[in-house]
């Protein structure tokens, strides 16, 4: 679960950042979640964005 919870959060990194993601080079690992997240079908697209943010609203940090 630790490491799906990493996943999320780098993705929701990339979803709330976009703006600020621009201004720099992603690093490889970076970029190769955000490829996959763009792999995704639109639906789970969508799921994963309510999944960050689910994960968000419980997290202590």
């Amino acid at each position: 679960m630790a490491k799906s919870y990493g996943v999320a959060g780098v993705v929701a990194c990339f979803l709330t950042r976009r703006m600020s993601l621009r201004g720099r080079r992603l690093s490889s690992d970076e970029a190769e979640l955000l490829a996959q997240y763009r792999a995704l079908t639109e639906d789970d697209q969508v799921a994963m964005r309510y999944l960050v943010g689910a994960m968000k609203s419980v997290s202590r940090f």
